[in-house]
């Protein structure tokens, strides 16, 4: 007998609002998968839509959990014929990866509720007990906000910044003048420009040391961005222009100048992100586990699995802001760093319990 699906969606504002060349947004929107098995075990997943990353919609992503997600249901008994039904439908979730990661994680949660084991341990991956490190993640906010928001973080610990540029050259200047030299600095354009050119004009009159910049003009654009790297000396993050393996070919030419931003969500779920994580390591570009603003505790737990299954570590992480962001999440426990930027998995016990290890309150979700 199959599992069966249900589907529904976890809204919940923000503490505050988060800007950036791409979107604005004070809340979160997510959808969210739910799948039982007949013995009443239910395992959840989380995906996050965003038309400006992969194209998807939440109206696309419910249609899509609609049309397939019985039929994926049926197949995620077991895992093999879970694995030999997304080999079948790969062009499928390569449209809609976010739809599926809602998926994918309900599934292997449930997979692992019914063995009563770990999903790593149900992937042959050792469990994550080792300390992590997250960067401070700030948006496109005013000069005052963000001397406010820096001076905050540097007070809880942090020494890694990720500031998203917005393209107002003297007020840039201004917003980057608190942050300390001695800060570790990379920068997040969203696609702000439409030429090399553009770029490295402004780039080289902010003043500012900084390591790297991530999707400074159009997804896709391989010839600006190498462009870009060579004339900034800097390296580039790959987010929008890295979805699929096959988008990686026109920068191994220049493996060294790149690194690949893996979002769980925007890659399709946790096999898929281990493989194309792996996949770049293997061609000499490093790895960064980002996440979508907003994102709950769901993909934060799936981002560490991820990490668990790569062969070197990603040199940077996003996310696991859980309710320092949210004002609720979908688990009573949010998973998220603490001072310092440091999560502590042993802090949730999550090697202790089967499949994701975590409580997802049902009732804090919208069903359809």
């Amino acid at each position: 007998m199959g599992f069966s699906i249900r589907i529904g969606h976890f809204h919940s504002a923000m503490r505050f609002r988060f800007k950036h060349a791409s979107a604005v947004r004070d809340e979160t929107h997510n959808i969210i998968v739910a799948m039982q098995d007949d013995e009443g075990r239910i395992g959840y997943g989380e995906g996050c839509p965003r038309h400006y990353v992969t194209g998807e919609t939440s109206a696309g992503a419910l249609s899509f959990l609609k049309t397939y997600g019985a039929d994926a249901a049926h197949a995620a008994t077991q895992l093999h014929t879970f694995k030999d039904w997304c080999a079948a439908n790969v062009k499928l979730i390569d449209e809609n990866p976010a739809a599926f990661c809602a998926l994918e994680l309900a599934a292997l949660d449930l997979l692992g509720k019914r063995e009563n084991r770990t999903i790593e341990s149900m992937l042959g991956l050792p469990a994550p007990r080792t300390p992590v490190s997250y960067t401070a993640v700030i948006g496109d906010s005013s000069p005052g906000k963000m001397l406010a928001i820096t001076l905050a973080y540097r007070f809880y610990g942090f020494a890694s910044f990720k500031v998203k540029l917005g393209g107002d050259l003297e007020r840039e200047k201004k917003r980057l003048a608190p942050l300390p030299d001695s800060a570790i600095v990379r920068f997040d354009a969203n696609n702000l420009w439409n030429d090399a050119e553009s770029c490295v004009a402004y780039c080289k009159q902010l003043k500012r040391n900084y390591w790297a910049i991530e999707e400074p003009v159009h997804a896709f654009d391989a010839d600006a961005l190498i462009e870009i790297a060579q004339a900034l000396d800097t390296r580039i993050i790959l987010d929008e222009s890295c979805l699929l393996e096959s988008h990686l070919a026109p920068y191994l030419t220049h493996p060294e100048l790149f690194i690949a931003n893996i979002r769980v969500s925007k890659c399709g779920g946790i096999l898929r992100s281990i493989q194309l994580a792996n996949h770049c390591l293997t061609h000499g570009i490093d790895v960064i586990l980002g996440a979508h603003v907003g994102e709950t505790s769901l993909l934060t737990r799936a981002a560490l699995v991820v990490s668990q299954g790569m062969a070197v570590q990603p040199i940077a992480r996003e996310g696991a802001y859980g309710q320092l962001l949210l004002k609720q999440d979908v688990t009573e426990n949010s998973i998220r760093f603490h001072r310092g930027g440091i999560l502590h998995p042993n802090r949730y016990h999550m090697d202790q319990k089967s499949g994701h290890g975590i409580d997802v309150q049902s009732e804090r979700i919208d069903w359809e």
